[in-house]
């Protein structure tokens, strides 16, 4: 059998270095618990909750399905009133990642690195990705011009090896 061993696969103990993109209002806990029995690893946005209960439940019944690590996707812009009450719930569930998107992940990245939750940081551009590099970020998310959701303006293999030739964290394809 192919060994897959990489980076993110060491980073969260998973088998194949795939990360089940977090996607708003489809992901849910029982294709997270799927992910983590077929040996890679998933994200949910936490904004597929309507409330912070509902997301605590959520977590908690991750916790106890779950056989992998498993994260969460936080947008961490303004628009997001209830930023500080989900990283709240995400370090007292003991998430094992959180995925930032759309704005400055400071502050995760800073609560985080105080209880081992590993961050990784959506990206577009070079720049954006030399900036949450020096905030502490884990790794990179490369959302490049095939990825879901928010996509970037360069392709996968024009994105990938920018980042990688300007920052020395791992680097994660957000599409092919």
């Amino acid at each position: 059998m192919k060994n897959f061993e990489n980076e993110l696969t060491r980073m969260l103990g998973i088998k194949f270095p795939i990360i089940m993109a977090p996607m708003f209002l489809v992901s849910n806990t029982e294709m997270i618990v799927e992910a983590t029995r077929a040996g890679i690893t998933g994200a949910i946005p936490v904004l597929n909750y309507r409330t912070d209960e509902e997301f605590r439940e959520a977590l908690e019944e991750l916790k106890t399905k779950a056989e992998g690590p498993v994260g969460i996707n936080l947008i961490v812009n303004k628009s997001n009133f209830r930023l500080k009450e989900q990283l709240k719930i995400c370090v007292e569930c003991k998430v094992d990642f959180i995925i930032t998107s759309l704005g400055n992940p400071k502050e995760v990245i800073d609560t985080c690195k105080k209880h081992n939750i590993k961050v990784f940081c959506d990206v577009t551009e070079e720049v954006y990705a030399k900036k949450v590099e020096q905030l502490g970020a884990d790794a990179l998310i490369a959302v490049n011009s095939s990825a879901g959701g928010h996509a970037g303006k360069l392709s996968a293999g024009e994105l990938i090896p920018l980042l990688k030739s300007v920052c020395n964290i791992p680097v994660i394809s957000a599409g092919v």
